[in-house]
């Protein structure tokens, strides 16, 4: 098969703009909700004690996903692959293990006026924001990711960014997957700073403002991501937009907009089942767009 043909003529008008950009988003947008029900559905049904050790399960297989796709020179297994594995470690080397000391210690949540604010879980979480912006420089200024918030810095700095690595030689599978990892951090310090009374608070106007201006941001990434032609490429660039997106989507829920549906799976199972659906959906499609050559 070229690297032009249409694997399903039936679908030939969802692979072209706006289409490529809108399946990428939502396959990218809709993992994050069913790994939040996954964690979920694992606290529920397994022991505790029994938790760590699938815990470990879960990152190895995710760890064991990137090697494999490291191993190969497709583009594409080290995109899909990479991006997984990303969300597979988080959940299960980093959300599941967090609770293991607060637990082990009996540390309670963080509350305000008798209100519980942040989880024990999620204050070991925001303790890890110094590391994160200290490791950070690292991959701001490495011009193989081709991330263009960090091109951008780049080009602002002096450094001369052709200079990179060719497309065809870098590691797919090992940029998406530090690309997840990082933007999940990132988008978790900032949120949990906004929404804790102690620096910020959910109600207080700049957390507002602050909502209403990453929603902004990702629309804006949103029309540069409906001119993609290429699949893989707009998935890499769903990652960050996406990541901003869900602050916003948080934000409504500390707002009381709405009930956090993605963390009760057993009492939305409809509305999950849902979301699920579309999620299988949008990424069955973002698979079999046809791949066309790197640029």
């Amino acid at each position: 098969m070229s690297a032009n043909t249409l694997p399903v003529p039936a679908l030939a008008g969802l692979y072209r703009p706006p289409f490529v950009g809108i399946f990428a988003f939502a396959a990218v947008l809709g993992i994050v909700p069913v790994m939040h029900s996954m964690l979920s559905l694992i606290n529920r049904a397994v022991p505790d004690g029994r938790q760590e050790l699938v815990s470990l399960g879960v990152g190895a297989v995710a760890v064991a996903m990137v090697v494999y796709a490291s191993l190969r020179s497709s583009e594409a297994i080290g995109t899909w692959f990479g991006f997984i594995a990303g969300h597979l470690v988080w959940s299960g080397w980093i959300e599941l293990a967090f609770r293991f000391n607060p637990d082990y210690i009996g540390m309670g949540p963080l509350q305000v006026d008798g209100e519980p604010v942040l989880t024990a879980s999620l204050l070991f979480v925001q303790a890890t924001a110094g590391l994160l912006f200290a490791t950070l420089p690292f991959f701001v200024f490495n011009r193989d990711t081709r991330c263009n918030a960090f091109v951008w810095i780049q080009r602002r700095c002096g450094i001369d960014v052709s200079r990179g690595t060719a497309a065809a030689s870098r590691n797919f599978a090992r940029i998406t997957f530090i690309e997840v990892l990082y933007v999940i951090w990132f988008c978790y310090a900032v949120s949990l700073f906004l929404i804790d009374p102690r620096f910020v608070g959910p109600h207080n106007p700049v957390t507002y403002v602050a909502g209403f201006g990453f929603i902004a941001w990702s629309f804006y990434l949103l029309l540069r991501l409906a001119r993609f032609t290429r699949v893989l490429a707009a998935v890499r660039y769903s990652i960050p937009t996406a990541g901003i997106f869900w602050i916003a989507i948080e934000f409504g829920h500390e707002w009381g907009l709405y009930d956090e549906v993605w963390s009760k799976p057993a009492e939305y199972a409809l509305q999950m089942g849902l979301v699920l659906t579309a999620f299988v959906v949008a990424l069955l499609l973002a698979v079999v767009m046809p791949k066309r050559r790197q640029q």
